[in-house]
């Protein structure tokens, strides 16, 4: 009775098993297509790129500060907006300068009578000396009181010209293009000549893209920035565009502490995409390697022999391949061995595939643009 019985129940599995169906995507060369995507091994200059993070900054960061003690009487700028050079952007109280100016031309004119009395006695007493009446003395005392008189005029003339020049120091002006940060000081502040902060204007046209390399690629970006200026190209996060520029600055030293070297790139940032202090991917090309042979990287598959992937052939079976890759940039993959230009690779089902599996393919979406 219980050899009966584990025979019957042996036999349900068997049967359970047999009537179980297969999936079509892992049967065998005889069975269903398996779906794939698919891509094409062309030939194609694919630019050798280094890869690095970086934080965006102002090419100058000034801080404008009043030359004039006094208080802020008004805020024309507006916070966070771009401002121009020269631009006014905040006007101190005017008060005190207006009157140290009019106390200069007060003494101007007082010392303007003096010359002009001092003039007409100098001419009397010249006559008077041509006519023996004064000596000669008393002639060079008058001369040098007109002399004493005429210099004390043009300080005079100074001193109003430094009045109104202080006067002029009541209008701030941003000193160079860039964006206006939050006024420091609010109207009605008392500022102190050239001390106290009024406003921060950050250079972002051009903007700086600071970035680490690593000290192993330091000959590799070295050699090529003797060959000429190297192209950067750098992307924020949340953002689609991506902003294009040149290598500008590269360190004298490397920091012993991370092994890394500090680089620049510099940027035109005419639509502003950069912004001080943000984070930033950075893609330097040193070079290229000319007429590659490039497939998709979503094509590589990695096996216990190394690199391979399947290629489909002419009878809508697959293969498998090794090949050797010799770079792999923005989602394409430079291949030396394995392939030959215009053989089909499978970019996409790869695990549901083995040798001689056959396949049903349709083309694979093309990867980002090369840079």
């Amino acid at each position: 009775m219980a050899a009966g019985l584990i025979v019957l129940v042996a036999g349900t599995l068997w049967y359970a098993r047999r009537s179980t169906p297969v999936p079509h995507e892992v049967t065998g060369a005889g069975g269903a297509a398996v779906l794939v995507t698919v891509a094409t091994a062309e030939r194609r200059d694919l630019p050798v790129v280094l890869n690095a993070s970086g934080r965006a900054e102002a090419k100058a960061s000034v801080t404008v500060k009043s030359r004039l003690d006094g208080q802020v009487a008004a805020i024309l700028f507006t916070e966070g907006h771009p401002v121009r050079k020269g631009q006014v952007l905040l006007r101190m109280d005017t008060a005190p300068a207006q009157a140290q100016v009019r106390q200069a031309q007060a003494l101007l004119a007082r010392d303007q009578a003096q010359v002009d009395r001092l003039g007409a006695e100098s001419q009397r007493n010249t006559a008077l000396y041509e006519q023996g009446f004064i000596s000669k003395n008393g002639l060079g005392q008058t001369v040098a009181d007109l002399q004493a008189a005429r210099a004390t005029l043009k300080a005079d003339q100074a001193a109003i010209d430094t009045a109104r020049l202080q006067l002029g120091f009541a209008e701030v002006t941003s000193p160079v293009d860039g964006v206006a940060g939050a006024a420091l000081l609010p109207v009605g502040g008392a500022a102190k000549a050239n001390d106290t902060a009024l406003v921060v204007v950050n250079q972002v046209r051009p903007i700086y893209v600071s970035f680490a390399i690593p000290e192993s690629e330091l000959d590799r970006v070295k050699r090529a920035m003797a060959l000429g200026a190297l192209a950067v190209s750098a992307s924020v996060p949340g953002a689609s565009a991506v902003s294009h520029g040149q290598l500008a600055f590269l360190d004298n030293t490397v920091d012993p502490t991370t092994g890394t070297i500090m680089g620049k790139a510099s940027f035109a940032n005419d639509d502003g995409q950069l912004t001080p202090g943000q984070f930033a991917q950075v893609k330097v090309v040193l070079g290229q390697i000319p007429q590659a042979l490039v497939v998709p990287a979503a094509a590589i598959e990695s096996g216990v022999d190394g690199p391979y992937v399947f290629v489909v052939r002419s009878d809508a079976t697959v293969a498998l391949r090794s090949v050797t890759v010799v770079a792999n940039v923005d989602g394409f993959s430079a291949v030396a061995t394995g392939l030959a230009p215009g053989e089909k690779v499978v970019t996409s089902g790869q695990n549901h595939l083995r040798v001689g599996s056959r396949v049903s393919a349709t083309p694979a979406s093309a990867p980002a643009r090369l840079p």
